[in-house]
């Protein structure tokens, strides 16, 4: 009977046949043995070939085929099967950065007592070359999630998680579901972070022209999060000085402690926070039915509108980890009609969405925060 491992790495896969086999070997050559490997594959090239051969030869891998859209949806796949006491994420373009990485990891998180570790991140190009190195945060505390906001919701630390299985909770709930940092932690009124500690750099990111960031689809999916991240922080700190503060940010970058009070930002605030965040990623928002209705929505914001909401029984409700999907679905304008009617409506402004039952409820309130609309969504 194998092991049970220690440690469960994801790792989903999307026509990855040039690099895989590098990754896959970064993790073989580690001189902790005690792990599992899940792929979730969805691929249409030779990455399924290659992934088999290694899962005949290495019972610690599991090759799992799946056809979900998006990174994200293939995560929460994969993390039914976690069976690590720590779980970890490693891209199949990307490399652990040498042999004693894991090792170091595990000590690290049993020597701290926390909730995962994180490090700087060694960029490499195609050709697997290192090429210096991609400084994160020194450490993350209570201000982190202001200094977040003021980012306009870029990460202070890489996704590429190593954190206790309880923990990992939290990135499903966070970052897989909802594409926000896994690190936050929110409930209805506050928010506070897992205890990370940084150490010394264990991950090598592969920077290449046909990174899926760089994508159209990658840099949709990139502002819908990070608009999703600072409007959750919006609806629980505001900051004074706020310009201000965004200019010493950009100069001084972590350098700082930001000035915040613990209560929701006005709606001037959001309207501004909106537009500083689609600056800051977008040269002009695409001309499209999402960023129409997302302008038009903020440009009217607060309205005294109300619409109603209705959903059909099966009607797809799109989360966080389903903005591919949506994506590809608005390009060839086959969005369902309700997700058409909302963005329709957003482009004039409306300030409040009305549902007959429970049901509709739920649904509404997640279609808001997914097209990251302010607006209550009521029972009447």
């Amino acid at each position: 009977m194998p092991e049970k491992p220690e440690v469960s790495v994801l790792m989903p896969t999307y026509n990855d046949e040039k690099y895989i086999t590098s990754a896959i070997e970064s993790l073989q050559n580690q001189s902790y043995k005690k792990w599992e490997l899940i792929i979730i594959d969805g691929s249409n090239d030779t990455t399924p070939d290659i992934v088999k051969q290694f899962a005949e030869k290495d019972k610690r891998i599991k090759h799992l085929r799946e056809q979900r859209s998006g990174q994200l949806n293939a995560l929460l796949y994969g993390s039914q099967f976690v069976q690590g006491k720590y779980v970890s994420l490693l891209h199949s373009d990307d490399e652990l950065l040498d042999d004693k990485a894991f090792e170091r990891n595990v000590i690290a998180l049993e020597e701290n007592k926390c909730d995962g570790v994180y490090s700087d991140l060694v960029p490499m190009d195609a050709s697997g070359q290192i090429r210096g190195k991609t400084k994160t945060a020194n450490t993350l505390d209570a201000s982190s999630p202001a200094t977040l906001f003021l980012r306009a919701g870029s990460n202070l630390v890489p996704d590429f998680f190593f954190v206790t299985k309880e923990a990992f909770n939290n990135v499903i709930s966070n970052y897989v579901t909802w594409n926000m940092p896994y690190w936050l932690r929110f409930d209805e009124t506050n928010m506070g972070i897992l205890e990370l500690k940084k150490i010394s750099p264990w991950y090598k990111y592969r920077i290449y022209s046909e990174n899926y960031i760089r994508s159209e689809v990658g840099k949709f999916e990139t502002v819908n999060g990070c608009l999703r991240t600072v409007l959750e922080i919006s609806r629980r700190i505001d900051f004074p000085l706020l310009r201000l503060q965004r200019l010493l940010t950009r100069v001084l970058k972590t350098r700082i402690k930001p000035l915040f009070r613990c209560k929701p930002s006005s709606p001037q605030r959001i309207r501004d926070t909106v537009l500083y965040t689609l600056n800051s990623y977008l040269k002009e928002p695409p001309d499209n039915i999402y960023f129409r209705g997302l302008m038009g929505f903020y440009s009217n914001f607060p309205s005294t509108r109300t619409i109603k909401l209705e959903f059909d029984e099966d009607a797809d409700i799109f989360l966080g980890k389903d903005a591919r999907l949506f994506f590809n679905l608005m390009q060839k304008k086959s969005l369902p009609e309700v997700y058409e009617y909302i963005l329709e409506e957003a482009s004039r402004g409306f300030g409040k969405a009305i549902a007959n039952d429970e049901e509709n409820l739920r649904k509404g309130r997640n279609v808001m925060k997914f097209l990251n609309l302010v607006s209550p969504v009521e029972i009447r």
